[in-house]
């Protein structure tokens, strides 16, 4: 922990290291978080519109609409920003989480209390950069995984919620087969649906491919890159996608907030691609970090040996 950075809770700003909540949480005891991750171009946030709408989204699937609202989303965000960036790097960014959960359940039981008194903490760190920049050069192994995404029918994957047991379980089981590697996660009916903290990308005779939105998170990034293929003039299909695709694809990346796109090198021991970035990667994140002003995998090596 950092004693110089500071953590927004509940409205006050406090040390990192004395930021605590109760034990009586529903986040803690329920795993019922709903929460947002961002990072910072130039010590800007970047999409936060379209973060705050995923989150107001989940607060309104889980009945929390007023646990938390626009002006207090971008005051937490702001204050925390405005706290620790002078931590950072000129040329560096940072990561920033923000979580809301329903609050203290003790002594009343969950459903029996009257009124809502929510938790929200917003806090940022540095960008795994130290993980993340080999990979734009290597690129980033995947490990398909026994442990499926949960259906619709259980609860809506839309909704960004920290109870990602599947997920967890499906890295840990990646990790211990190919040590480093990410857990590439299928549906219930045997599709691609995403990784275990990241959407995926593939592409087929030229045409970038991805997963329905049926069984997956539908990530910020995710619909940046397809907006930045359409910029390019790119051909996209989001479609019922297998690991015959998969392991037949000229191309594949993760796409996520905090390292935007990510070569990947292999599946299941299956090399993929040739050079990385592939063709297309590079043509995507070029494009990103000409929007933002940001060269992405060159901050990314540069500052790898510094968190």
């Amino acid at each position: 922990m950092d004693p110089n950075r500071l953590v927004f809770i509940n409205g006050e700003l406090v040390p990192e290291p004395e930021a605590c909540i109760s034990i009586f949480d529903v986040g803690f005891m329920y795993g019922v978080t709903l929460y947002e991750s961002l990072r910072s171009f130039r010590h800007e946030w970047f999409l936060p519109d379209r973060h705050w709408r995923r989150l107001k989204r989940s607060l309104g699937y889980a009945g929390l609409t007023d646990a938390l609202s626009e002006d207090e989303y971008r005051d937490a965000l702001g204050k925390v920003l405005e706290a620790n960036i002078e931590l950072t790097d000129p040329a560096d960014d940072i990561w920033v989480n923000i979580q809301v959960t329903p609050g203290c359940t003790f002594p009343m039981p969950l459903l029996g209390q009257q009124t809502s008194d929510p938790t929200v903490l917003c806090y940022t760190c540095a960008l795994p950069h130290r993980e993340y920049a080999p990979c734009y050069r290597e690129g980033k192994h995947a490990v398909t995984s026994l442990f499926r995404t949960p259906p619709p029918q259980c609860y809506e994957q839309r909704m960004k919620n920290r109870s990602r047991f599947p997920h967890f379980l499906s890295k840990r089981d990646a990790q211990r087969i190919d040590p480093g590697a990410f857990g590439l996660m299928l549906d219930v009916d045997g599709f691609i649906a995403e990784g275990t903290g990241a959407n995926i990308f593939f592409v087929l005779d030229g045409v970038l491919h991805t997963p329905k939105m049926r069984n997956i998170l539908v990530g910020v990034s995710r619909q940046y890159v397809l907006g930045l293929a359409g910029e390019l003039g790119v051909p996209v299909v989001e479609s019922d996608l297998t690991l015959y695709d998969a392991y037949n694809a000229e191309e594949a990346f993760w796409t996520t907030s905090s390292y935007c796109i990510l070569p990947v090198s292999m599946i299941d021991g299956r090399k993929i691609g040739m050079t990385y970035p592939g063709a297309m990667a590079q043509r995507l994140l070029s494009l990103w970090s000409e929007k933002v002003g940001v060269d992405i995998i060159g901050q990314a090596e540069r500052f790898a040996g510094q968190e």
